[in-house]
């Protein structure tokens, strides 16, 4: 039952008494002419009538409050719903852009991965044909790097980052015997009858090197060439060689400056 429909029932009601007031007093008036039982009856009708009127009414005030209530309820989902969807519209807005940031940071990596990779790639060249230049000792320690760094970078499975860490760490320890003399006791084959004997030698970095058998007797100068360092024997230099390598050993008790031929490039 809608309000209107309520509110046309109770003015009908009202209405109904309106018109049986003056019925009612008449009635009063002929009562003694129409009989107790006539007035009677007609008073019973006007209390219904007056009990229907007070319980629409009661009725009325209870549906009001409980539409009112429905309403209010009603009204309070309504914002909530809006709420809730203005929060999921700006959750849905800070998605899209934070996917939009993932996106571009995502390309932003593929590019810089592609560009290490490519420059990588260039370094590992470089480091491949700068290994025959080094002394064969140095190649020596550097093996477990050499070994990693891949002929062919398109058809490798070593990491990237691996494979930076093997060409940093060839040039580091490259670097650290470029800046020192380095001392080798090593077999080498002299050119008096091409037989190989145990040979001192100090290396100068990467420039140099001069060596000297054990016993003395052939001296000579290492110089590195693009296809791995060469050896020479040099007439003279075997007392100033061996006094060198003596001094820098700790074998004699005399320090002294040594002449050495240097071959500057």
């Amino acid at each position: 039952m809608n309000r209107s429909t309520e509110s046309s029932r109770i003015l009908a009601l009202y209405a109904a008494l309106l018109l049986a007031l003056p019925t009612l007093a008449q009635a009063q008036e002929a009562a003694p002419s129409e009989g107790a039982d006539g007035f009677r009856v007609r008073m019973e009708k006007w209390v219904e009538a007056r009990t229907i009127v007070s319980k629409e009414r009661s009725d009325w005030v209870v549906d009001k409050q409980l539409l009112e209530s429905t309403r209010d309820m009603l009204r309070r989902e309504r914002d909530a719903l809006r709420e809730e969807i203005a929060e999921l519209e700006a959750a849905q807005s800070g998605a899209d852009q934070e996917r939009r940031e993932l996106v571009l940071a995502r390309a932003e990596f593929q590019q810089s991965t592609l560009s290490l990779e490519t420059k990588i790639a260039e370094l590992e060249a470089q480091v491949l044909r700068l290994v025959p230049s080094l002394p064969e000792p140095l190649q020596k320690r550097l093996d477990l790097l050499l070994v990693q760094i891949p002929t062919d970078p398109e058809n490798t499975r070593v990491a990237l980052g691996q494979r930076l860490i093997n060409v940093l760490g060839v040039l580091a320890q490259a670097e650290k015997w470029n800046g020192t003399a380095n001392f080798v006791g090593e077999t080498r084959a002299v050119s008096s009858g091409g037989e190989k004997v145990l040979v001192r030698t100090l290396y100068w970095g990467l420039a140099q090197a001069i060596f000297v058998d054990a016993q003395g007797r052939t001296a000579g100068l290492g110089r590195p060439t693009d296809e791995g360092w060469v050896f020479e024997d040099m007439d003279g230099l075997t007392d100033d060689a061996k006094l060198l390598l003596d001094i820098y050993e700790g074998n004699v008790d005399t320090i002294a400056f040594v002449p050495v031929p240097v071959d500057i490039q």
